[in-house]
């Protein structure tokens, strides 16, 4: 059964990745674009204070906690969905299913290295995903209307996003009514911490992010 929960008033679907997914073909099958978004504790903590990036973030279609540290943090026990939510199992079946049928995907990145993680964690999750075209740019760097000619020649079917958070959410808050695509999904950084999954300072860096998560968390609730 689907239902959600909050954290920082951010309120999150809490579904099994196979009811995300049933989720996403929806989405794929509409004509007009519908927006996921992948939350992580990093970008929970940077809006923490943020109004109206709440605001823009509750005006996606499909919000998941993407981290079991979230629905922990929420008071959710069930197994099934914190192994999930470790492993990304959303993700997998989303970029399988893109895979086996097809499926154009354009890339949306804030500088060239985070475009070859993105492009190498892809090539890590599936062999043979079709880009049908990639962006780099900064935040408020002038490109904006450029990048949305581009997707927008692509006949593109999912845009990939890994933009930082905030700036994220306000580049399809605003721009969403002129993209011609079926899924916008933002990965945040995501895909970013599986492909730094094995290194040491990354993963020391993540156990000391989980617990200000934590502390947060509690002091919210106090």
């Amino acid at each position: 059964m689907e239902k959600t929960i909050n954290i920082f008033d951010v309120e999150m679907g809490c579904m099994s990745a196979k009811e995300a997914m049933m989720n996403a073909l929806h989405f794929l099958e509409n004509d007009s674009l519908d927006t996921i978004e992948l939350m992580t504790m990093d970008m929970l903590m940077t809006g923490q204070d943020d109004p109206e990036w709440k605001k823009q973030v509750c005006g996606l279609d499909l919000v998941l906690p993407e981290e079991n540290e979230i629905l922990k943090a929420a008071g959710i026990e069930d197994r099934t969905l914190l192994k999930e939510a470790e492993e990304r199992t959303f993700l997998r079946m989303f970029m399988k299913y893109l895979q086996k049928n097809e499926g154009r995907i354009f890339l949306l990145a804030g500088s060239e290295e985070e475009l070859g993680r993105l492009e190498d964690s892809l090539r890590r999750y599936n062999r043979g995903i079709r880009v049908v075209g990639h962006a780099v740019f900064a935040e408020n760097g002038g490109m904006e209307a450029d990048v949305i000619n581009d997707i927008n020649g692509t006949e593109t079917d999912c845009i990939f996003s890994v933009l930082r958070s905030p700036y994220q959410e306000h580049f399809i808050t605003e721009n969403k009514a002129f993209l011609k695509a079926k899924v916008w999904l933002g990965c945040g950084t995501v895909l970013g911490q599986s492909y730094d999954a094995r290194r040491l300072g990354k993963r020391f860096k993540r156990f000391i992010m989980k617990s200000v998560f934590r502390y947060r968390v509690e002091q919210q609730k106090e």
